[in-house]
């Protein structure tokens, strides 16, 4: 049978290393003086707050190594992006929809316009799924920003469940990971000691990027359909991404970060499209579409990597 001081040790594990160096034993001989006071109220509470404060050293944002500081930068970057990517694909349909029901008022049948109104509801919510809990964090309501991404988790799972529960696989977990996934990782990364996204270059960001995916579905929409290939949010986020190669700060403390966090959210994309788009013919167009950000993905992973090489491993 396992001792008490054995299993207590195994649990201080959810520590980092250099944190475990410092304080684990202290930890340990905490959790052994509640064993033998029999204090359970009191020591499931050392150990609830134990499992946050190894989410809270594994994904620090200072006080930390670097390579720790590093790691919790990459993940708050991609819940950032994630966040982001599913509002914009939200408002695409969004756009797309209110188009259709604002020029053809009188030629849809009953039928189609009771889905075309469901459809809405639908992406109308996934779009404050995505927006409500990032202009939360990006406005320094950091409690408000969880609460809200718990919230939504809960009531996704309940809703996914009931209407998917029969058809679970992983298609499905492919095409909803990159919405829901951010959420998760938005609870465990931005902690208390976390610090917040720079708020004026997010809100360019946010405003910029809806105006332009509401645009891209617009403009494909009418004669140029042919040139969206699988997705038109697929073009503007290859572009995004090129464009970041090419004016991004290089000197930035958190580049490498950011820069591997967009690689992995647009590889996320390219998957969720894939997905979403099986069974579309592969023309010339598409092919050249998905090459292109896979290319970027590539791009985007190998300087990122060569940053973190210099600005962590060398540090």
């Amino acid at each position: 049978m396992i001792d008490a001081e054995t299993q207590y040790r195994a649990l201080v594990r959810v520590l980092p290393v250099w944190y475990r160096a410092e304080r684990g034993d202290e930890m340990v001989g905490t959790l052994l003086d509640l064993h033998g006071e029999r204090a359970r109220a009191a020591l499931w509470t050392e150990l609830w707050a134990l499992l946050a404060l190894g989410v809270r050293t594994r994904l620090a944002g200072r006080a930390a190594p670097a390579r720790t500081v590093a790691l919790g930068d990459l993940v708050r970057a991609g819940v950032l992006l994630g966040l982001l990517w599913g509002a914009l694909k939200s408002a695409g349909y969004v756009g797309n929809e209110l188009r259709l029901v604002i020029e053809h008022p009188g030629e849809l049948s009953p039928l189609m316009h009771s889905a075309l109104r469901s459809y809405l509801i639908r992406h109308l919510v996934l779009l404050a799924a995505g927006l409500v809990p990032l202009a939360l964090l990006v406005d320094g309501w950091r409690r408000a920003a969880r609460i809200a991404a718990g919230a939504i988790l809960v009531a996704g799972a309940l809703w996914g469940l009931t209407r998917y529960s029969l058809s679970l696989g992983p298609d499905l977990v492919v095409n909803y990971a990159p919405q829901w996934l951010p959420l998760v990782l938005l609870l465990l990364a931005f902690h208390a000691d976390a610090p917040l996204p720079p708020a004026r270059p997010w809100w360019w960001a946010i405003g910029g990027s809806l105006v332009a995916a509401v645009t891209a579905e617009y403009v494909f929409a009418y004669g140029v359909g042919r040139l969206a290939g699988l997705s038109p949010l697929l073009w503007l986020c290859t572009m995004a991404g090129a464009g970041y190669l090419l004016l991004r700060r290089r000197t930035e403390q958190r580049a490498a970060a950011s820069t591997l966090a967009l690689a992995v959210c647009l590889a996320l994309v390219v998957a969720q499209t894939l997905v979403e788009k099986r069974g579309f013919p592969f023309d010339v167009l598409t092919t050249a579409q998905v090459s292109l950000a896979g290319l970027v993905v590539v791009a985007l992973t190998v300087i990122g990597i060569r940053d973190y090489r210099r600005t962590v491993v060398n540090h």
